[in-house]
């Protein structure tokens, strides 16, 4: 109640001063005083909130857009109705012309209210418990109820442990903080695989396994081609070959925009299933779409969002924030779909996943690793995120109170992010143009421009126009430019981005990929994979720039007589022999670099040259090959600390044993799922 008293006086004293000041703007209107406007705009409160659920209710039975539509109809007359209501307790203290004014007025306060509840998150779970998590009940009310338990696996992708442990103190998470010190729940650090970027992270915790990924992107020399993770038809690849048809979410589980399945038979949002969703999952996504709350919510937060992001972006600029990069137009509106449609439409799913009784969903959100890339892993921008994403999450918690089975809810990180100053912005050129420099006049095809959020968009919305409905042909239709014909999915990656794809997987010359700051250099024009002997001879100055330059921590390559080796300036370690001549040069990266880099090295698709970037232990600084000022794919830094906060009951078998690699987290995850549920679901 109190809430809801604070809500109705903060948007009676902003709206209120908005029509004051739109009074002296707008012929036609006229608001005597400040009191007035605040009166009026109480009363345009009073009479929306009285009217709303029945423009809802008649929106849900016809189409969604009309709510929006209704409601701002509904707020023009409530603008009319409102001025000669106070205009009669205080006569000549407001007066509008005619219809035409109230619309304009109706339009500006639609806006702004809309901003500010999306800005400052107003009021916004009762309304959401009324709009969206009670007809989901409704809806699921005859589900039958089981006493074994379900798991609900919310993946915050890109969160490190101290970034989160830092949010917690900071009062970021409070939903978190309380599970936590009430003691229901506990902290557990586990450690990724090289490399630590989602596709490796998601196939092992999913599927696993994850061999055979040696980073975001690479150059496949047996297949002789490009594979980027974030493709679609990368992912189908790779689940293909890695999956037991045992996963996680194997035998009745659901995928929520993850990139592999965890073989669930309800697969929605991922990319390596896109279309292969059926029954209950397909039917809440569209249900998402068809709901006018959620609708006309996501249109609001969309658009706070973006605004959001400019504002943030220039006060780093204003301020002379470093590290940080330039942040696009476009970027903002890849930031507001990421952060809105992605996140709402995953915990709408979930909603009805729990009140479905599904016995274990995972689903990822995407939104603090997007910004955390773009403004730093732990400025006031990113911890915002988490404020909203621990809002979520008390939602999801408030819903499993009314699920006919009890859940677990499990919230994990599949990789944290590094920060620091990019490796051109330290130096002055990319890893692609040294090697050019390096090369001689071997031509060199650099990918480093890649937008996560763009691949989680892309599958989002190729989910979307799977169904043959009118909405899913409009959206075919608005999308045509960016269909993949020969796939039928959508594709926002930028043009740039595309074409160099493009040229790399038809080319002969050599390909330098970043994946955070891991570097990848291959040279497809040898079918085999080239030795420290052979890369000497052919490119002498190659070896010894990056060998002497400050941004590059150290590199890996096979040699013909001693195996795989690292090298640096100050000395070699020699993996498949397990010691070091000179200073080592993993020392500074952890305690099981080498062990990383050994099962790396193994792979069939390892690159010619592996390039580390530079590390600092004590600022936790890399040097990311990419123009991301948060980064992962590699090693060093808080990119590799990523958790798991599970319940207290829920252990691993022997909790002394440190989680290393996701294969082990699956099968600490799997154990608890089997230990719950047997066979039952």
């Amino acid at each position: 109640m109190r809430r809801l008293v604070l809500w109705v006086i903060f948007v009676g004293l902003s709206q209120g001063l908005v029509l004051f000041l739109l009074s002296s703007i707008v012929p036609g209107l006229a608001v005597s005083s400040l009191w007035a406007a605040i009166l009026t705009a109480l009363t345009v409160i009073v009479v929306v909130t009285l009217t709303w659920p029945t423009i809802y209710r008649i929106a849900s039975r016809f189409h969604p857009l009309l709510f929006p539509v209704a409601s701002f109809f509904l707020i023009a007359v409530a603008v009319r109705i409102s001025a000669e209501i106070v205009d009669a307790l205080d006569p000549n203290s407001v007066f509008i012309n005619d219809f035409v004014e109230s619309i304009l007025v109706a339009l500006v306060l639609t806006f702004t209210s809309t901003l500010f509840g999306a800005l400052f998150a107003l009021d916004e779970d009762a309304a959401y418990s009324r709009f969206v998590v009670k007809p989901l009940v409704q809806r699921y009310r005859s589900t039958r109820h089981l006493q074994t338990a379900g798991f609900i696996f919310i993946e915050i992708d890109g969160l490190a442990r101290p970034i989160l442990e830092r949010a917690i103190a900071r009062g970021d998470m409070p939903t978190l903080a309380r599970w936590l010190n009430d003691g229901h729940h506990k902290l557990t650090s586990w450690e990724p695989d090289l490399s630590s970027q989602t596709s490796s992270s998601q196939a092992g915790i999913l599927l696993g396994d994850n061999t055979g990924i040696p980073a975001f992107r690479w150059w496949d020399k047996p297949a002789g081609k490009l594979m980027v993770s974030s493709k679609m038809a990368t992912a189908r690849d790779l689940e293909a070959r890695l999956s037991t048809g045992d996963g996680l979410l194997a035998g009745g589980g659901s995928s929520r925009f993850n990139v592999f399945s965890g073989d669930a038979p309800d697969c929605v949002a991922t990319f390596s299933r896109i279309g292969s969703g059926s029954g209950g999952g397909q039917t809440s996504y569209f249900a998402y779409f068809s709901n006018p709350y959620m609708l006309a919510r996501t249109l609001g937060l969309f658009v706070a969002e973006v605004i959001r992001e400019i504002f943030q972006a220039q006060r780093q600029r204003f301020k002379q924030i470093e590290p940080r990069i330039h942040r696009s137009l476009e970027y903002s509106l890849v930031r507001g779909g990421t952060n809105v449609f992605l996140q709402e439409a995953g915990a709408f799913m979930v909603a009805s996943d729990m009140l479905r009784g599904v016995p274990a969903v995972y689903c990822t959100f995407f939104a603090y690793d997007e910004v955390a890339h773009h403004s730093g892993i732990d400025r006031s921008d990113s911890f915002k995120v988490l404020r909203r994403l621990d809002q979520m999450i008390a939602r999801l918690a408030r819903v499993a109170e009314q699920t006919p089975r009890p859940y677990h809810l499990i919230v994990l990180s599949d990789h944290g992010q590094s920060q620091g100053a990019t490796f051109r912005q330290r130096y002055g050129e990319t890893l692609g143009e040294l090697v050019d420099r390096c090369t001689g006049d071997v031509d060199v095809t650099t990918l480093d421009l890649a937008d996560e959020g763009y691949s989680g968009l892309s599958a989002a919305l190729s989910e979307a126009i799977q169904r043959d409905n009118r909405s899913s042909r409009l959206t075919r239709r608005l999308l045509r430019d960016r269909l993949e014909s020969d796939a039928g999915t959508v594709n926002l990656e930028p043009d740039e981005q595309r074409a160099q794809q493009t040229v790399a997987s038809t080319t002969n010359r050599a390909v330098v990929l970043a994946s955070g700051n891991l570097g990848l250099i291959s040279f497809p024009e040898w079918p085999e994979r080239l030795t420290l002997e052979t890369i000497s001879a052919q490119f002498p100055m190659l070896l010894a720039e990056l060998n002497a330059h400050p941004g590059v921590g150290f590199i890996v390559m096979r040699s013909e007589q001693d195996g795989a080796v690292v090298l640096s300036s100050e000395g070699i370690y020699y993996l498949d022999h397990d010691y070091f001549v000179g200073e080592n040069p993993l020392q500074p990266y952890g305690p099981n670099a080498a062990r990383h880099l050994r099962r790396e090295n193994a792979f069939d698709n390892a690159p010619d040259i592996l390039v580390m970037s530079m590390y600092d232990p004590e600022t936790g600084e890399v040097a990311a090959f990419e123009e991301l000022v948060g980064s992962h794919g590699g090693l060093g830094g808080t990119q590799i600390e990523p958790f798991v906060l599970h319940p207290v009951e829920l252990v691993h078998d022997d909790v002394a044993d440190p989680i290393i690699g996701a294969g082990h987290l699956h099968r600490v995850l799997k154990g608890w799922i089997s230990s719950a549920q047997g066979s039952a679901s």
